[in-house]
């Protein structure tokens, strides 16, 4: 439970929900009279993004601090010679710890990144749980890099969305399995002890770990919902209403955006203010195509013709919204973020009269870190007066609800040909959050 201040608001200071600097083992750092979460990376920075707001979400509802983890250098996305970064590198934590009255840490406030020590404890497993072919945890790099030894224990199968048909838990069911009595009820049956995990661990020791309850833990939290499947694509999507919308980028990361898209719009030594305003589009590609199997590329991927017609229709919107006379009622500047590397294609996007990002991905990598080109295209797609992405994206998903609610401005989605497929009807995704064009 957080602290109430005398005044009746809740002390925020992340320094006050430790017992000072990071420290080697985790547990001498963290207060007896509080109770903490966390969960363990899912792998990409949109990814890890939606994890770390899932984790948020669940703190408040279970009036737990949480600790969230790093963005960790994948090289399945990043390449060699990436690094590890706070997530509060990127996203502005104090602006969102007083939007929603939440102290939050990160590990880097509790434990030692260098000379720490391993920490043995007790966490939850939910992906046997909710996916019936899996048989043990979620995978995850970052407990080998905090230095934890881990005993999962398996969670109930009532903390499925019961009417849910894909690897969904509900948060209320987590929430209520972190209670007392819902710890309790759950460790009472046998099966808790079944579907025990021991990760390598010496039997004297992982035989008396259960679910730690001071810092509760999970494998994945990924895979989670208030009511629904899918959540996220959902236009009242909870946890986006209450974390999502209010976790802003650092100013740091705005300013550095800024200088690109100066460069881009060749107005070097100008002011943010004087930035024109553009439709930012985004354009998936790269593992979307290793999903093609044996359609050929040009086929399975949309054609930019069919960015076109959204960009166009979001003109239209953006003069219906703003009305005839306004600037916003004419922009016809495009910015595009891809992770296409084809330059034909790109030739096509700049013969479009469009501008790329793509042209600055290897000085910002080097200049800031290998992540650093995918977040800086996040918060230029966030700053666009209206948005076309890529259906079955979360990184197009997010800059739709980012320009929604920051910009007020309009965005569509464009559908490629195997998500078409794999969901003839498009059930899954035709009311996320707005149309779709195949």
């Amino acid at each position: 439970m957080v602290r109430a201040q005398p005044s009746g608001g809740v002390v925020l200071d992340p320094s006050f929900y430790v017992n000072g600097p990071p420290t080697s083992k985790f547990r001498e750092n963290l207060k007896p009279s509080f109770k903490y979460i966390t969960a363990f990376d899912y792998g990409g920075f949109t990814n890890d993004y939606m994890v770390w707001c899932n984790m948020i979400y669940l703190a408040v509802i279970s009036r737990r601090i949480p600790i969230l983890g790093p963005l960790l250098p994948m090289k399945s996305h990043l390449g060699a010679g990436g690094k590890t970064i706070d997530f509060g590198e990127i996203f502005d934590l104090p602006r969102l710890s007083q939007a929603i009255q939440t102290p939050i840490l990160q590990w880097s406030d509790v434990k030692k990144a260098s000379g720490a020590e391993t920490d043995f404890i007790g966490c939850w497993s939910l992906w046997p749980t909710v996916n019936k072919n899996a048989h043990e945890p979620h995978g995850s790099a970052l407990p080998s890099f905090l230095h934890l030894g881990i005993v999962w224990t398996q969670a109930p199968n009532w903390i499925k969305l019961t009417h849910d048909g894909g690897f969904t838990a509900s948060l209320s069911a987590l929430a209520k399995m972190l209670l007392p009595e819902g710890r309790q009820q759950v460790l009472s049956t046998p099966e808790a002890r079944a579907g025990v995990t021991y990760d390598g661990i010496p039997e004297e020791i992982s035989a008396q770990l259960y679910p730690d309850d001071q810092l509760a833990c999970f494998d994945i939290l990924y895979w989670v919902g208030v009511t629904d499947t899918y959540e996220w694509e959902k236009h009242n999507h909870p946890v986006w209403e209450l974390v999502g919308t209010n976790l802003h980028f650092t100013q740091n990361v705005e300013d550095i955006a800024s200088e690109y898209l100066r460069r881009l719009f060749g107005m070097n030594g100008l002011n943010e203010t004087e930035i024109p305003p553009y439709i930012s589009v985004h354009v998936r590609h790269s593992d979307f195509l290793h999903q093609c199997g044996d359609v050929k590329l040009e086929d399975c991927a949309a054609p930019l013709s069919a960015y076109v017609r959204r960009v166009k229709q979001v003109q239209d919107e953006l003069a219906i919204i703003h009305g005839p006379d306004s600037p916003l009622a004419k922009v016809q500047n495009v910015v595009v973020t891809s992770d296409e590397r084809d330059p034909k294609w790109w030739t096509e996007v700049h013969n479009l009269g469009w501008l790329g990002t793509n042209k600055f991905d290897e000085e910002i990598g080097t200049k800031y870190g290998r992540w650093f080109p995918t977040v800086i295209d996040a918060v230029i797609q966030s700053r666009g007066k209206a948005f076309v992405g890529t259906q079955g994206s979360t990184m197009s998903d997010y800059a739709a609800r980012r320009v929604q609610d920051w910009q007020h401005g309009p965005w569509k989605l464009v559908c490629v040909t195997f998500i078409a497929h794999y969901h003839s009807e498009l059930s899954l995704f035709a009311w996320v959050l707005g149309e779709v064009e195949i």
